[in-house]
């Protein structure tokens, strides 16, 4: 029974962000503008500029959604670690679990900077009587980020079964640490090309702009007749290289 709600709690809380709405729109207005200005270089229509920006809103917000989803976990896990090593550190000096958790809530150390608020309920928590593992599981629902998931779970089994509570945290900091530089290099690695490929799709609808001012006459066969057909086969041929670009470079990691 218990391991069915591990499992019902872990993915109720897999995707739980607690994302601010404003910088989503925010985000995803400025890549609308960006595709309204690329539709309109290569349309000169505002109708048609205004109804592929339209179009494109609902990915563009779902694309921006995840990247900031992505970030947010990144840098919890980051702080997760570097707590995890603290209390590692304290528990080997004598220092109750408890104390630990005090200690991260008054810490004005930046290397907990987004997770301090989250130490600071914990430890409000502890000093009404709520055991420390019981404070992990409410860390973990409130941020609901896997590793943290996972600690707080098996601290809730470790400490019934008498597990050693100094080589748990240890090992599974040392675990995160590893899998965090795995991914950091892998993002590294794949950044490149991704840049890459960004930068080669814009490049059409700069060098076309450019001869819109400089040279307009020479542009005006594609204005008209079998000139717009023309235009959407090579906007659905750079479309179809921004998808594959993205499809290609996202890389999602196992739980």
């Amino acid at each position: 029974m218990k391991k069915k709600l591990d499992k019902s709690f872990h993915k109720s809380a897999k995707k739980r962000y607690r994302i601010n709405p404003a910088t989503v729109w925010g985000g995803t207005v400025l890549l609308c503008g960006a595709v309204f200005l690329c539709a309109y270089v290569l349309f000169v229509d505002v109708t048609v500029s205004f109804m592929i920006a339209a179009a494109a809103v609902f990915p563009l917000m779902v694309k921006v959604r995840r990247g900031i989803e992505t970030k947010y976990e990144r840098t919890m896990r980051k702080e997760f670690v570097a707590s995890l090593v603290f209390i590692s550190g304290s528990l080997s000096s004598g220092v109750r679990l408890e104390q630990c958790i005090n200690e991260l809530a008054i810490s004005t150390s930046s290397e907990y900077a987004h997770l301090r608020p989250e130490f600071e309920r914990m430890s409000k928590l502890i000093q009404l009587n709520m055991p420390a593992e019981r404070a992990f599981a409410e860390l973990a629902d409130r941020v609901p980020v896997s590793d943290i998931v996972l600690f707080s779970q098996a601290l809730d089994y470790a400490i019934p079964a008498g597990v050693n509570l100094i080589e748990l945290v240890r090992s599974f900091s040392s675990g995160m640490r590893i899998r965090n530089d795995v991914e950091a290099e892998i993002t590294r690695t794949l950044n490149l090309p991704r840049y890459n490929n960004r930068i080669i799709t814009v490049m059409p609808f700069f060098m076309i702009g450019l001869m819109r001012f400089t040279a307009a006459d020479y542009l005006s066969g594609l204005d008209g007749g079998i000139g717009n057909i023309v235009k959407i086969i090579v906007a659905a041929i750079i479309i179809g290289a921004v998808v594959l670009g993205e499809l290609l470079g996202n890389i999602r990691y196992a739980e």
